[in-house]
C-alpha cells in the first residue's frame, strides 16, 4: 500500500481543527489544551502499524461489545483513524468481568490500541493524534526483545577449568529425587560441589536449590506467569505443572468466564490474539525459562524444577504469556502484548511475573524512562504488583497479596541501564558462571537487584550452560543448555515461586505480601564480591540467589506488632525476631517528642515521653524496612 501523503495528512489535520468550536482554540489556533498530550518511548524502532493511547478521564468512547471495532464514537480522534486506515481500535486492557472496578479504578479502562496502515509513519500518527483533545498519553509500541541467548554446540570439551579464589569444603545435602544422573551434573546451577563433569569449579556457585528442597518442593496454589515465547504444555516434563484455566472450556469460542479472552486454557497468545499457544524448536525460549522453574521432580526423567514438586502433583504452576516471536511484525508483537499480559496474569491468579525479556542497554535513557511512568507497561506493572493474589474486594484470595515481578538484566556485557530490568519497582537479575564469575556477556551495574547462575558457554560449550526442559526438532519434548540471563531470571522466578509454596504451607496461611517477599530476597542473598573482578564489585546487585536462605528469611516476615505505652514506660522489643541479621540495623522516628528509642545488640527500648503517635521506620541496610506504630496514652 502507498504511503498516505503529507497533504492527505495536512487536510486531516484541518478537519480536525474544523471540527473544534471556537472556545476550543487558543489564539494560535492550536487546541487549549496547555501541555497537550504526553508522548512515551518516541523512537525510530517503533513498531508500524501499532500506537497506543490514553484517553482523558470524561472522555466518552462509544460502548462495543466484542475485543474488535475500527473507530472510538469521538469526532476528532476518528477522523485521525480514518485517515490513517485503522482496522482494529480497542481498549487495549478488555472488560474483564469482576475484576472491571479495579480496572476502572486504576483508569486502566482509559487506554486503547490502534492498528493502522503500517505505511503511514508512527511519528506522523502521532502529532495528528496529539492534537485531539481528549487523548491524554500517546505511547509508541516499540517491539520488546528477548535477552539473547546462545545454545550448547554440543561438543565434548574435557578441558579441566580451575576455580577462581578460594574453594570451600563441599557440600552434602543429598539429591532428594529420581531423575537421572545427567540431570543432577549438567543442573550444577542448583547445587554446584566444585566438579561439574570433567570440571574443577567453585562450590558454592549456584542457587543453593538441594537444601531449600529439604524445607520444601512446591505448591499448586502458586502460579508464575511466563511472558515470553510460548510454553510447551504438552511436555513430558512440564505437562503436569501447566496452569490450566477451570472456568473455560476449550476450543469453544466462547469467553465462558467473561475475563475478556477466549478459549484461554494454558494462558493466552497474544501475537495471534487467541488461546493457541505455539512453540517450536526455534521457539522454545519460554519452554527452557518454565523448566527451570517448575520442571517436574521425582517423574524419573528429563530435569528439576526449582519449585517442581515432589513428584505428587504439588509443584507449582506455570501461566504461559505469549508475547514474543522472532517476527517484529507480528500483529500484537509490539508492545501491547506484554502489557496486557501483565494485567492477565494480576487478574487471573499469577503472583510472580517472569519476565526474560527487554529492551537493549542504553537503548531507552534513565529520564525518558521516568517520563514513560506514564507509559501503559508502568501502569500494567503497577496493577501487577497492587492486585495479584487479590479478589475484587481488595483480600486476599491467592497465596500471596501482591506480587512480585523478575526481569532479566540483559545480555549487552554493558553497565548502560537496560529498562524495563533497570525499573526500581521490579527485581533485575544479572548472570554468573560455575566458576562464580560474572558471566562474559551479563550486563551489571549499580542499577542490578541480584544475580544467579546464568552460565557461560565459553567456559565449556557442554556443561557451561544452564540445562533445562526445551522443544526438539520434530516438536516433541526436548532438553537443551543455554546460557544467559534469561537462563538465571527463571531461577530467582523459580526460588520465589518455592518460598510463597513454604509460607502458604498445606494450612494455606496468609499474611506474606510481594512487598515482603522482595525484601526477604534481597536480604537473603550470599556476598559474592570477592569471586568478581574489580569492575563488577558493587555491580551485581546485592548478593547472589540464596534459595534456601529465602525459604528460611520469608517465614520470618512478620510485622512488628504496635506498641501502646504510658508516658515514663519503657518496652523493649529483640527485633532478630523481625530481621534475619541485626548486624546492621538504622532507625528513624516520625515524632522524636513523642517517643525516645535506642537500639544496641539488636534490641530496641522506647520510651514514651508525651501523648501521641510515632512511627518507628527500621531498615536492615539491604532491603527489609518495618515500621513499628507506638501509641503514648
Amino acid at each position: 500500500m502507498k504511503k498516505i501523503s503529507i497533504a492527505v495528512f495536512l487536510s486531516a489535520l484541518c478537519v480536525l481543527i474544523a471540527g473544534c468550536d471556537e472556545k476550543d482554540l487558543r489564539p494560535d489556533g492550536g487546541l487549549q489544551d496547555d501541555a497537550g498530550p504526553v508522548i512515551v518511548n518516541e523512537s525510530p524502532f517503533a513498531v508500524p502499524g501499532e500506537i497506543i493511547l490514553k484517553l482523558k478521564t470524561g472522555a466518552a468512547p462509544v460502548t462495543r461489545s466484542g475485543l474488535s471495532g475500527d473507530r472510538s464514537g469521538i469526532d476528532q480522534i476518528d477522523n485521525v483513524l480514518g485517515t490513517i486506515g485503522t482496522v482494529r481500535f480497542e481498549r487495549l486492557f478488555p472488560e474483564c468481568g469482576r475484576f472491571e472496578a479495579r480496572t476502572r479504578a486504576e483508569g486502566l479502562d482509559r487506554w486503547y490500541m490502534a492498528e493502522y496502515d503500517p505505511a503511514v509513519p508512527v511519528s506522523q500518527v502521532a502529532e495528528l493524534l496529539s492534537l485531539c483533545r481528549d487523548v491524554e498519553v500517546i505511547e509508541y509500541s516499540i517491539h520488546p526483545s528477548l535477552c539473547g541467548y546462545s545454545r550448547s554446540s554440543g561438543m565434548t570439551d574435557d578441558i579441566r577449568m580451575s576455580s577462581a579464589g578460594t574453594v570451600p569444603s563441599g557440600r552434602t545435602v543429598p539429591f532428594p529425587f529420581n531423575e537421572d544422573s545427567r540431570a543432577q551434573v549438567l543442573q550444577w546451577h542448583y547445587n554446584n560441589t566444585g566438579a561439574v563433569g570433567p570440571l574443577s569449579t567453585l562450590v558454592g556457585a549456584d542457587a543453593d536449590v538441594y537444601a531449600a528442597w529439604q524445607l520444601c518442593t512446591g505448591n499448586p496454589d502458586v502460579v508464575v506467569a511466563v511472558i515470553d515465547e510460548g510454553v510447551k504444555y504438552d511436555h513430558e516434563d512440564l505437562a503436569a505443572n501447566m496452569w490450566i484455566n477451570q472456568d473455560e472450556i476449550p476450543d469453544n469460542g466462547i469467553d465462558d468466564d467473561g475475563n475478556g479472552y477466549t478459549d484461554d486454557i494454558y494462558g493466552y497468545n497474544f501475537i495471534e490474539n487467541s488461546g493457541n499457544i505455539t512453540f517450536s524448536a526455534e521457539q522454545m525460549h519460554g519452554t527452557h525459562v518454565a523448566g527451570t522453574i517448575a520442571a517436574v521432580n521425582n517423574n524419573g526423567i528429563g530435569v528439576n524444577g526449582i519449585a517442581g514438586g515432589s513428584g505428587n502433583n504439588d509443584g507449582v504452576k506455570i501461566m504461559s504469556l505469549q508475547c514474543l516471536s522472532d517476527s517484529e511484525s507480528s500483529s500484537g508483537s509490539g508492545l501491547g502484548g506484554t502489557v496486557r499480559a501483565m494485567k492477565y496474569a494480576a487478574d487471573n491468579g499469577a503472583v510472580i511475573c517472569q519476565n526474560s525479556w527487554g529492551y537493549t542497554a542504553g537503548a531507552i535513557e534513565e529520564l525518558e524512562w521516568k517520563r514513560g511512568s506514564y507509559s501503559a507497561l508502568a501502569e500494567a506493572m503497577r496493577y501487577f504488583i497492587k492486585y495479584a493474589g487479590m479478589d475484587e474486594n481488595g483480600n486476599q484470595e491467592g497465596p500471596m497479596a501482591g506480587g512480585i515481578i523478575i526481569f532479566s538484566a540483559g545480555n549487552d556485557g554493558s553497565d548502560e541501564p537496560a529498562y524495563p530490568a533497570a525499573d526500581p519497582a521490579v527485581v533485575s537479575v544479572a548472570s554468573f558462571s560455575y566458576l562464580g564469575t560474572p558471566a562474559s556477556y551479563t550486563n551489571y551495574g549499580t542499577w542490578v537487584s541480584m544475580a544467579a547462575p546464568g552460565g557461560d558457554l565459553t567456559l565449556n560449550t557442554v556443561y557451561g550452560g544452564v540445562y533445562s526442559t526445551s522443544v526438539a526438532e520434530d516438536g516433541s519434548s526436548g532438553y537443551e543448555t543455554l546460557q544467559g540471563t534469561s537462563m538465571a531470571c527463571p531461577h530467582v522466578s523459580g526460588a520465589c515461586a518455592l518460598a510463597v509454596s513454604y509460607y502458604y504451607g498445606q494450612e494455606k496461611r496468609k499474611g506474606l505480601t510481594g512487598e515482603a517477599l522482595r525484601q526477604a530476597l534481597l536480604s537473603s542473598t550470599r556476598q559474592a564480591d570477592s569471586w568478581y573482578p574489580s569492575g563488577y564489585r558493587g555491580n551485581m546487585g546485592a548478593g547472589i540467589l540464596d534459595t534456601y536462605s529465602l525459604l528460611l528469611t520469608v517465614t520470618g516476615m512478620a510485622d512488628i506488632p504496635a506498641q501502646y505505652l504510658a508516658p515514663g514506660e519503657t518496652v523493649t522489643l529483640d527485633l532478630g525476631d523481625y530481621f534475619p541479621s541485626v548486624q546492621v540495623l538504622v532507625y528513624s522516628i516520625s515524632s522524636a517528642d513523642t517517643v525516645s528509642v535506642s537500639l544496641e545488640n539488636g534490641v530496641m527500648s522506647i520510651t514514651g515521653i508525651r501523648k501521641g503517635s510515632a512511627v518507628i521506620t527500621v531498615t536492615d541496610g539491604t532491603a527489609i524496612r518495618r515500621t513499628i506504630d507506638v501509641t503514648v496514652e
